[in-house]
């Protein structure tokens, strides 16, 4: 037990010898030495600050101002690396500086010549220097020039159009489709001859209100550019109700001297009707016709019946009537 104690007595000892040392430099000679810490430091750097160095500094670059019949095909650097001498200090300062300005270079001050289009970086010696100390000077800028490919391209503005399979519910019918914008500019390289279409992304669209509009996404197409990739889709639909009408019969290309009877001399039809415009559709709107040319030269008993005429704003018009009992009374001139 007393062997084990030993080493525990010891360290106990060894910490407080610690405490003492550490105690009384708190008290004393401490802050003297921080004082001439600091006072090492800022010699230290002062000496470093004003000598001369070699900095590189990364500028970013973009360019500017590209026509619309130009399309890039290799994009140029995207920053400068500008070798800087000069103090330290004016170093930082100039880090500060570039590093957060971005250099504009418009498209119009390149060279452009069969796909390739260059500009030298040494032209932007002034502009960079602009963003640095005076006393810092720019030994060189790599690259040495900024390069980028194009196509030459040409706009046309395309109709959006829609591609996709409509349901019906609850009796309702699609009237229109709307699109704003209804035309999208579209971007294609000269050589392209074949005949682009703008679809609206929508596979399925089910009618089931008088107006719904949303925002669809548009069908990217293949090597094209287009101006959006979404558009606001207008759906109007109308509500239709079935309406029964007793039609008179009547025949078509009968002679002049022969006149028909049928029985019975009215046909029911069906058909549906747009809510809004139940009372205004009637029987005059419908002609229900026996062609003589379905019954002349055969002995047939009965007429087929046909729709001769119907008013456009009616669907599903249905003949409830098929055929007619008739008879063709000739007359003749005295």
């Amino acid at each position: 037990m007393r062997d084990s104690g030993k080493p525990n007595s010891r360290f106990a000892q060894s910490l407080k010898k610690i405490g003492y040392s550490l105690l009384k430099l708190f008290r004393g000679d401490f802050p003297v030495f921080l004082l001439f810490l600091f006072i090492t430091f800022f010699f230290w750097w002062s000496q470093t600050m004003s000598q001369d160095y070699d900095s590189v500094l990364k500028v970013p670059v973009q360019i500017t101002d590209i026509p619309d019949h130009i399309r890039v095909t290799a994009s140029p650097v995207d920053h400068l690396d500008v070798t800087l001498t000069g103090k330290g200090t004016a170093l930082r300062k100039s880090g500060r500086r570039g590093g957060r300005h971005v250099v504009h270079v418009s498209s119009s001050r390149f060279s452009m010549s069969q796909g390739h289009a260059a500009f030298s970086t040494q032209r932007l010696r002034d502009s960079i220097a602009d963003l640095l100390p005076p006393s810092v000077t720019i030994r060189s800028i790599e690259p040495d020039s900024l390069v980028y490919g194009y196509v030459l391209q040409r706009s046309v503005m395309l109709p959006v159009e829609f591609d996709g399979v409509t349901e019906s519910q609850d009796q309702f019918f699609l009237e229109r489709i709307e699109f704003s914008p209804d035309s999208i500019k579209a971007q294609m390289m000269l050589t392209d001859t074949v005949s682009h279409r703008i679809v609206a992304d929508v596979a399925n669209l089910t009618v089931s209100s008088d107006t719904t509009v949303v925002t669809v996404p548009v069908k990217p197409v293949a090597g094209v550019i287009l101006s959006t990739d979404k558009v606001q889709m207008t759906v109007i639909s109308q509500q239709y109700t079935e309406k029964s009408l007793e039609i008179p019969v009547t025949g078509v290309n009968f002679p002049d001297n022969i006149t028909l009877k049928s029985f019975p001399s009215k046909a029911v039809l069906t058909v549906w009707v747009k809510m809004s415009e139940y009372d205004r559709v009637n029987a005059a709107d419908f002609q229900v016709v026996v062609d003589y040319n379905d019954i002349s030269g055969s002995d047939v008993s009965k007429a087929p019946l046909r729709i001769f005429t119907q008013p456009a704003n009616v669907r599903n018009v249905r003949l409830q009537t098929r055929t007619v009992d008739f008879l063709m009374e000739r007359h003749y001139s005295l």
